[in-house]
């Protein structure tokens, strides 16, 4: 029973957004604006970079959640340290980051690194085994691996956004789900 993966409801967390972003009613679901919103200063807030965490992390466990990107052209998921450099300018690994990337058409483990995929990603599975120290990313159509990330955890992570805009797609929002 201890090894079950947990699906974890994530909510985003509204005092991290980046003032580019605007997030649903319900903190389910994120898409960039074309303005700044008048948002209080506060030290959670991504001021730089267009990213917004959930309002949970974890630092136990497996943990599994789902991100509907549909053809969004432009974004990262992933996990990052709760302690992590707000205006970092690369969400990489060495950074407090791990995540799956999607820019100008390339997959990437944002370590630069190409990540292959059989068809254009629709909705990812992400998926924590904290003690184990992995991250894995899972096309959630039909559960094909995409990539893990192997590091050592020694604090609390949470669920992390970066949405860039949209231009020519369909999908304006990132939705999260379990």
């Amino acid at each position: 029973m201890k090894d079950k993966v947990h699906f974890s409801p994530v909510i985003l967390d509204p005092n991290t957004a980046s003032r580019t972003l605007y997030l649903s009613d319900d903190l389910t679901s994120v898409r960039r604006g074309d303005t700044e919103q008048k948002l209080p200063d506060n030290p959670e807030r991504y001021s730089e970079y267009v990213n917004v965490s959930g309002s949970e992390g974890f630092s136990s466990g497996k943990h599994s959640w789902e991100v509907e990107v549909g053809d969004h052209p432009d974004w990262f998921v992933g996990l990052a340290k709760e302690s992590v450099d707000k205006d970092a300018e690369l969400a990489s690994p060495k950074n407090g980051f791990w995540c799956l990337e999607h820019s100008d058409g390339e997959y990437t483990n944002g370590a630069d690194k190409t990540v292959r995929v059989q068809k254009s990603l629709q909705r990812i599975r992400v998926q924590l085994d904290y003690d184990r120290g992995e991250v894995s990313f899972y096309n959630s159509e039909d559960m094909t691996h995409i990539y893990t990330h192997r590091d050592t955890f020694t604090e609390k992570l949470l669920p992390y956004f970066n949405i860039r805009k949209s231009a020519g797609s369909t999908a304006t929002d990132i939705k999260v789900s379990v």
